[in-house]
């Protein structure tokens, strides 16, 4: 089947002079990058940072997940603890993206969006060589990112290396001045407003999303100026996740769709696609023939329940930049179609927005949590969740020219489950001595949270709590874990799966 789904572009269109306005309202504090004093005469404890409760992992530059430079405007790198941003016309930074008309998974700020009441505050440490400029902040409430759904800020900017301290709550002045409050799903930095033809580099060492705290609580723990910033616990719920479900190839076929082989290919159907050959990243295949943006994987299946293998997961990269063109080059995406038994019609799921070279990442997709179908569907739109599924499509990539790619796996399993008893694993990834965690259950039917481990000492690494139903009900259960710093206030992490416990 050839899809009449064309790759749109959704962009918002901003122009530059909307940034010059006066800077009335703004409440915004400028000060030299403090560096760590050798010794500390009071503490105080790091405020709430969005991106390490929400992501686990703060927007710190150790590691090429703090940043998604296919969503920055400007050559942009990440590497020895800092985001290197190259200022020209029309730099920015995007700390939370989405992309309407996609199927929202990881980062995107649809499945993990910013609670405005909790973080009114961005903080970031940044090293630049203009004076007599404006930065600009950038917020939208919506996915389409219209100017109606936006609001902003605009700064000041001074040479050299400063943190700058910016209270989002207050007046908004940019766009529709929508303010800062609500949930937001999308937030950028404009790092400096250049006009045509001024060029330069931005090193950014920090970002903090926050809440309120002390005059050093925004920074990162360490020492500044003879004021200790201690750390907030970050507990990382590591089991059950989604990866230890069962696997419907696997289920149906005695193996998975591991790519690495052409034993593991056997049965598969391609279209507009010619096989490159096979190791250890996968399935090497270049776009050919008569619709080359449309390539296919027909995946060949016995009927199934969607609700149950409802995790899907997909190892893929590609060659080449992103892009959602509608050109050669362009179509960086790729997508699941299903077929139910009751109808002929094909269920076209949404764009999967796929990433190019370090960004790309392990795609994980709960195709129960959201409507996954596109917005051009065919009539009738039945969906995933609850569906019967008989047949299956993945088409890895809608790129019109001839695009190599790369897919080493596709997976979908069902929630993991346990009989009598199994393993709760977690890890504080702001380990100190002295923590202390507790571990709740809850069922399925109840918003009823029970300790089953209380006040243990917290090991650095990987921690295991045992959990049996010895005297509780057979059901699907939640998790979560509160771990506690001595003097610090406990932090909460949920289990990315829900666990069904049998008997």
């Amino acid at each position: 089947m050839q899809k009449t789904h064309v790759a749109r572009r959704r962009a918002t269109s901003i122009a530059v002079a909307a940034a010059f306005v006066a800077l009335v309202g703004t409440t915004i504090s400028v000060v030299p990058d403090a560096r760590p004093a050798e010794a500390a005469t009071s503490q105080q404890v790091e405020a709430p940072d969005f991106a390490s409760e929400v992501y686990g992992d703060p927007w710190d530059y150790s590691n090429a997940e703090d940043q998604n430079t296919d969503e920055v405007g400007t050559p942009t790198s990440v590497s020895a603890g800092k985001l290197k941003v190259a200022l020209r016309s029309g730099d920015q930074v995007s700390l939370v993206q989405t992309v309407s008309g996609s199927l929202p998974y990881g980062r995107d700020g649809a499945t993990k969006p910013i609670n405005a009441s909790k973080y009114t505050s961005l903080s970031f440490s940044m090293d630049q060589p203009f004076t007599r400029q404006i930065g600009a902040v950038y917020w939208w409430t919506c996915r389409e990112k219209t100017s109606a759904c936006g609001g902003g800020i605009t700064f000041p900017v001074t040479a050299g290396s400063h943190v700058y301290d910016l209270a989002l709550s207050k007046s908004s002045e940019l766009q529709g001045k929508r303010p800062f409050s609500g949930t937001i799903v999308a937030l950028r930095v404009d790092p400096v407003v250049l006009p045509a033809g001024k060029t330069g580099t931005a090193s950014i060492d920090w970002v903090r999303l926050h809440g309120a705290g002390g005059s050093r609580a925004a920074y990162p723990p360490g020492t500044y100026g003879g004021i200790t910033v201690a750390p907030r616990p970050r507990p990382v719920v590591d089991s059950p996740n989604p990866s230890q479900g069962v696997d419907l190839a696997t289920r149906q076929r005695g193996k998975p769709w591991v790519f690495t082989s052409p034993e593991a290919a056997q049965g598969i159907g391609i279209k507009y696609a010619t096989i490159l050959g096979y190791n250890n990243a996968g399935m090497t295949a270049r776009n050919s023939g008569m619709y080359p943006g449309d390539s296919q994987l027909s995946l060949p299946v016995s009927r199934f329940s969607a609700s149950t293998y409802h995790n899907l997961s997909i190892e893929y990269t590609y060659d080449g930049s992103y892009s959602l063109k509608s050109t050669a080059g362009g179509g960086k995406m790729a997508r699941l179609i299903w077929w139910d038994p009751s109808s002929t019609v094909p269920q076209i799921g949404n764009d999967v927005l796929t990433y190019s070279h370090g960004n790309a990442r392990e795609i994980r997709i709960d195709l129960n949590a959201q409507n996954d179908l596109d917005e051009d569907a065919l009539d009738p739109k039945l969906g995933w969740s609850g569906r019967t599924v008989s047949a299956l499509r993945f088409d890895p990539n809608e790129d019109p020219g001839a695009l190599t790619w790369h897919l080493r796996s596709l997976h979908l399993r069902a929630d993991p489950t346990a009989v009598g008893s199994t393993t709760i694993q977690f890890h504080d990834a702001a380990w100190i001595p002295g923590a202390t965690a507790t571990v709740f259950v809850a069922g399925d039917d109840s918003n009823t949270w029970r300790p089953i481990a209380d006040k243990i000492a917290v090991k650095q690494g990987m921690n295991s709590v045992p959990f049996s139903i010895a005297k509780l009900p057979a059901s699907k259960y939640r998790v979560k874990v509160t771990i506690t710093h001595p003097g610090v206030a406990s932090a909460v992490g949920l289990a990315s799966s829900t666990i069904t416990m049998r008997r």
